[in-house]
């Protein structure tokens, strides 16, 4: 029995590997991802003369200076070492470092932090369940209230990890961000690591000393990675208020060392955010600008007149943690007993949530360090819920022995199949990266339908404009694709600059095919005619806005009344176009081929799409001359 308990203990640690790594190269040569782009561009410019570290020729201010400061030094300087590291390995330390290269540093960077991400939240998970084992063994409930650590679970028994890691390993958001190269993963691991210290510190297993300079190494990690990062002090900094209860020096003591510690690891791990502070201080002035509103960047539309905390609980956790997870989690936060383990989790989920619920920019990576305390509490809740339900069963003595064991049988095949359900959308988000690029998909139709030279008016903004040839595929066996009159328009601004109308129409005139790559334009500034609801949720299968949200209605076609009626005309065929081709690559379990099931999730928060699994539509028109090939 031991033995098959670790076999499947081995085969869940290569699954997570396996989820983390595959696919990690998606999308690569091209800059799929915007921040991913701008943080591996900063690695590309980091240098430094080493040889003049101690002549006058030395020049503190550019060595290593990425001239980038949206976010911190930390996870610039990882990838910078995995690049060479790798390029050791390859013999060939001397080239530049490719925009491949950085890219894929930062990727292996988010791999690793969530997979060790994983363990931390398994060992943070044991340490609330070693409390709750003790109630679950009447034998020991009076020694519970004098020893919170009586009664741990059994060291050598791993069956009760399993279905915990099974649901954290095929858990969707931490599949998506261990395959972006960017700040999130990394920020969920440090935010986890920073809680864990704090259970044990409550629960007396670490000393404030060890517990004092533990965190402020983790916390000046993550805030040398992302400056908002500093709300993760929140929870350490109540814990030391709330331990010290009578002396109110000690707080203020302890409560400083914290905070000085972690300022002298965030400069060790960020230190051009202090030598060059005017440069950081104006990316901080920008970047809090668009988080608040206060600056309407055209890639924040989708976030006007969107409703605090409806807008997350609509349109990013249920996408992220999965509807069942998702539930859960909030039955959890409130039916979880409020004991302090549990008030920590509370804590902290708030703490990562609330502020970030009331600004105007409401990205899925901002609330995304929650995301793995979420899912934490919905395992918790389960773990309780069956506890209860078994203990009462067990102790009626209605029941017979046999009438028992069939019960406590019954129970772990209810839990093996929750299990199931709840990573059931983790499982199928996978097939993303099991599966080519969906723009890749798309280019390979462009290329073998739409003729040479025709005419393509597309959208601007979507990071990389299509086609776009697969660095995997085999060239075309006339040896060169064709080539197309392509013009990426502006949308955003066609009700704005006077010059644009008159250019679309030129641009209708002319184009053969129309391309819309994403739902970033559509979807952030588009509400159809009464008339048009059921012709457009046919051509789009998306539900834009809701039909009885009049204001909302009003405000698009009052706001951009020139981009209304272009979608008007082009959804309706008015402006003889008809949609010859759709492309997506939605989440999905597939058998033999077939899909069994599939998650159409293009109505999530924007950036959970639209980087990694846009769905690509394509109109051509129907009076062209032109015949598919």
């Amino acid at each position: 029995m031991q033995k098959i308990k670790s076999i499947f203990f081995i085969l869940s640690i290569a699954l997570l590997v396996y989820t983390r790594f595959v696919g990690l190269d998606w999308g690569l040569p091209y800059p799929m991802h915007p921040d991913e782009r701008n943080t591996a561009n900063a690695i590309q410019q980091l240098q430094c003369d080493w040889p003049s570290v101690f002549s006058n020729r030395f020049s503190v201010n550019e060595c290593l200076n990425p001239h980038f400061f949206a976010y911190g030094q930390f996870p610039l300087y990882l990838g910078y070492g995995i690049v060479y590291l790798l390029k050791f390995f390859d013999g060939d330390l001397t080239t530049p470092i490719s925009f491949q290269e950085a890219a894929f540093s930062l990727r292996i960077i988010s791999a690793l932090a969530s997979i060790l991400n994983v363990f931390v939240l398994i060992k943070l998970t044991s340490v609330i369940l070693i409390r709750q084992s003790a109630e679950k063994n009447p034998a020991q409930r009076k020694t519970l209230s004098l020893d919170p650590s009586v009664a741990p679970l059994p060291q050598d028994d791993v069956w009760w990890k399993i279905p915990i890691l099974l649901i954290l390993i095929y858990s969707p958001f931490f599949i998506q961000f261990s395959h972006f190269g960017t700040t999130e993963s990394l920020l969920m691991f440090l935010f986890s690591i920073i809680i864990y210290l704090s259970l044990k510190f409550w629960q007396n297993k670490l000393s404030p000393t060890n517990f004092y300079v533990l965190t402020a190494i983790f916390s000046g990690m993550a805030i040398a990675t992302k400056v908002s990062s500093v709300l993760f002090l929140i929870i350490p900094l109540a814990l030391i208020f709330d331990k010290n209860k009578e002396d109110f020096f000690r707080k203020i003591i302890s409560i400083s060392y914290l905070l000085c510690l972690t300022l002298i690891f965030c400069i060790l791990f960020s230190p051009h955010n202090f030598i060059s502070f005017p440069q950081f201080l104006g990316a901080m002035k920008y970047e809090s600008d668009v988080a608040l509103g206060t600056y309407r960047a055209f890639y924040t539309r989708q976030f006007e007149n969107a409703e605090p905390v409806i807008f997350q609980f609509l349109k990013i956790f249920p996408y992220s943690l999965g509807w069942p997870v998702f539930i859960f989690s909030i039955l959890g936060f409130i039916f979880l007993p409020f004991k302090k383990e549990f008030n920590i989790i509370r804590l902290a989920i708030l703490a990562g949530f609330i502020p970030n619920a009331f600004m105007y920019a409401k990205w899925t990576r901002f609330v995304s360090p929650i995301l793995p305390l979420m899912l934490i509490m919905a395992v918790l809740f389960l773990d309780k819920l069956f506890f209860l339900i078994e203990r009462y069963l067990i102790l009626d003595n209605r029941y017979s022995e046999k009438a028992k064991q069939f019960i406590r049988f019954l129970i772990t095949n209810i839990q093996f199949l929750i299990t199931i359900i709840l990573i059931i959308p983790g499982f199928a988000f996978l097939s993303i990266y099991q599966n080519p690029d969906v723009r890749f998909t798309a280019t390979d139709w462009v290329y073998k339908n739409i003729p040479d030279n025709s005419y393509v008016l597309s959208e601007t903004a979507n990071v990389v404009d299509i086609p776009i040839t697969n660095p995997k595929s085999n060239p075309p066996a006339g040896g060169q694709n064709p080539n197309y009159q392509y013009i990426s328009f502006n949308f955003y601004d066609l009700d704005e600059n006077p010059e644009l109308p008159l250019q679309l129409q030129e641009h209708i005139a002319k184009a053969d095919y129309i391309f819309i790559p994403s739902r970033r334009i559509f979807a952030n500034h588009y509400c159809p005619k009464d008339e048009l609801w059921t012709i457009v949720k046919s051509e789009l299968n998306f539900n834009i806005t809701n039909s009885n949200d009049q204001e909302k209605c009003q405000y698009f076609r009052v706001k951009y009344p020139l981009l209304n009626n272009y979608y008007d005309r082009l959804f309706s065929g008015e402006l003889g176009f008809t949609k010859v081709a759709e492309f997506n690559e939605f989440p999905k379990i597939q058998l033999l081929g077939q899909t069994i099931l599939e998650f159409p999730d293009e109505e999530a928060e924007e950036t959970w799409t639209v980087f990694d699994h846009p769905v690509f539509r394509i109109y051509k028109k129907l009076d062209s001359s032109l015949r598919s090939e």
